[in-house]
């Protein structure tokens, strides 16, 4: 039987032996924290890897070194912390409105030693002055157009925003309303067994 360290590096190959041992130790924290004060719904490590570590993937890929990144929603840490430990050169604000959630993240951040990583404790608003990003990422958080609206103080030329999300069909219904004249997006579907599983990258029309 494989043990929880091989099983994240099956997964994910090509990873540091620090990188496995960061992940393998935000997994158990999470779990840990979980069973007291339920952040996500989860049945133990193999579930969390699959359904959330593994989810978080592709949409990593697609951050570049050096980039400024806003993660909506961070929540139980995927992907915000998941980032911040796979893009160590990257700059991550996590925002996260729920107090024992952002206690976590906080919690995280310290253990795993994050320099690269700032909690906000607070509810983000669309006139709020937190400073321009270069990505903005966000998974189960809130519709696509809200999320666009409450990131208007965020956006400058280049930035994009990377969104995981279920059904392509809700997908494409939330698009709708996004408005094509400004942004552009591209809709990719992850290789995932059990869900149907999508992320959403959107851009400036520049």
């Amino acid at each position: 039987m494989l043990s929880e360290k091989n099983k994240i590096i099956q997964k994910i190959p090509n990873l540091s032996s620090s990188e496995v041992k960061n992940i393998h130790l935000c997994i158990n924290e999470a779990l840990l924290f979980n069973n007291n004060h339920c952040i996500f719904v989860r049945e133990g490590f193999d579930d969390v890897l699959n359904k959330d570590i593994i989810d978080c993937i592709p949409l990593i890929k697609k951050i570049k070194n050096n980039t400024k990144i806003l993660d909506l929603g961070s929540g139980g840490g995927f992907p915000g912390i998941l980032i911040a430990i796979l893009k160590a050169n990257c700059e991550i604000h996590l925002v996260e409105k729920t107090q024992k959630k952002a206690y976590f993240l906080k919690k995280m951040k310290d253990m795993l030693k994050l320099k690269n990583t700032e909690v906000i404790n607070k509810k983000l608003l669309s006139k709020n002055n937190i400073g321009f990003y270069d990505v903005i990422t966000a998974r189960a958080f809130s519709s696509t157009q809200n999320i666009i609206e409450i990131t208007q103080n965020n956006i400058k030329t280049g930035s994009r925003y990377l969104l995981l999300k279920g059904r392509e069909e809700k997908i494409m219904k939330e698009l709708h309303s996004v408005d094509t004249n400004k942004y552009k997006y591209e809709i990719i579907k992850i290789d995932y067994s059990e869900h149907e599983r999508h992320l959403v990258e959107i851009n400036l029309n520049e």
